[in-house]
């Protein structure tokens, strides 16, 4: 079957555009009514309020989502450094063990010396 699309054009009579153009304008004055109710000075302690209940909102929706701010991203960094932070003990205990022995050693062999230096002199 061929079927062809339907290329007519549909027309509104002019009581279909007055009407729409009514409702478009009883559309905005609802949004210019409700603009000025907002801006009113009675409003304002309900804006504010408003306006911290979004902002706290947002903050924790930062938290809890995927982003580098989120709780979940910010428990790995500090997991990350606590491990990096543990490493480097580690190693400084290990190191410091070393170097103690290693010292306590050459201490000894320096005594050595010193004591045969003595008793030869």
């Amino acid at each position: 079957m061929n079927e062809q699309a339907n290329t007519k054009r549909i027309r509104r009579t002019p009581e279909q555009i007055v009407a729409d153009m009514e409702a478009d304008l009883q559309a905005a004055r609802a949004r210019a009514a409700k603009a000025q109710a907002v801006e009113a000075p009675e409003a304002a302690p309900i804006r504010a309020e408003l306006d911290k209940l979004r902002k706290d909102i947002r903050d924790a929706k930062r938290g809890l989502g995927n982003g580098p701010q989120s709780f979940d991203a910010r428990r790995a960094k500090h997991i990350a450094w606590i491990e990096k932070i543990d490493a480097e003990q580690e190693q400084a205990e290990a190191v410091l063990e070393l170097s103690e022995a290693k010292k306590a050693d050459l201490e000894n062999q320096l005594a050595e010396i010193v004591s045969t230096l003595v008793a030869d002199a």
